[in-house]
């Protein structure tokens, strides 16, 4: 029976072709570790095209924040057509000729007891070095219209500027008790040299308005009322 049965033809070939099929065919665990070889594998390179894509990004991000965060070109001072300038865009900064209501800020008046533009000027260089310590003296110059002053000092962000110009100009008499003693006109302008940013916002730092304080304080230090006011809030 046994001789019957491994001499038998058919036997033999369903034998062959089940160990062929066997021989071909992966075992469990082989074929389990290559399909997981074949996960991680694409997972990484997933992982790849994310991270590439997302560095690049950031790249160019960072090269438009750039972009945008560049001055338009260098800062303008002194006198534009005998005025003081309006403030630079972005800078922290206070003007008597900002466009921006939260820039702008109103002329002082000189008393009427200086004789010109240029006595009051003196008085103006003395006070603003007296009550900003760390300020230094830039330049000065004097025509017959007024006296233009500029001064550099230490901000809450780095450098600033001061630029001030005191006219012969005097506002007339408008029945106010404030216009009585108006003597020279004082124009100004406060500024940060540099602006500074937080990314990946594209709002400016504020310097907690410490160019408005500054002046302030010079012109507390003076006695000067804000122009054509006749309050005593203006003096504060």
């Amino acid at each position: 029976m046994i001789r019957v049965v491994a001499n038998s033809p058919n036997l033999n070939q369903i034998v062959d072709k089940r160990c062929s099929v066997v021989e071909r065919a992966p075992a469990p665990s082989t074929r389990a570790a290559t399909s997981r070889r074949t996960e991680v594998i694409g997972r990484r390179s997933l992982l790849g095209a994310v991270l590439g894509a997302t560095f690049a990004g950031q790249a160019s991000a960072q090269t438009n924040a750039r972009a945008l965060m560049e001055p338009e070109g260098p800062l303008q001072l002194g006198l534009m057509n005998g005025r003081i300038r309006a403030c630079p865009p972005e800078h922290n900064c206070v003007s008597t000729s900002a466009r921006e209501a939260d820039k702008y800020a109103p002329a002082w008046s000189a008393p009427n007891t200086f004789r010109d533009a240029k006595d009051a000027a003196n008085a103006l260089l003395d006070a603003t070095l007296e009550a900003i310590p760390d300020s230094e003296f830039i330049m000065r110059e004097d025509g017959e219209a007024g006296s233009y002053l500029r001064f550099k000092t230490k901000g809450k962000l780095g450098d600033d500027v001061m630029e001030f110009y005191v006219k012969n100009d005097t506002v007339s008499d408008r029945d106010w008790a404030g216009d009585q003693a108006n003597g020279p006109l004082v124009l100004f302008r406060s500024f940060a040299i540099d602006v500074k940013y937080v990314y990946p916002f594209m709002t400016p730092i504020g310097d907690l308005g410490e160019q408005s304080k500054r002046l302030t304080r010079i012109r507390e230090s003076l006695g000067w009322p804000l122009l054509g006011c006749e309050l005593i809030e203006c003096f504060k």
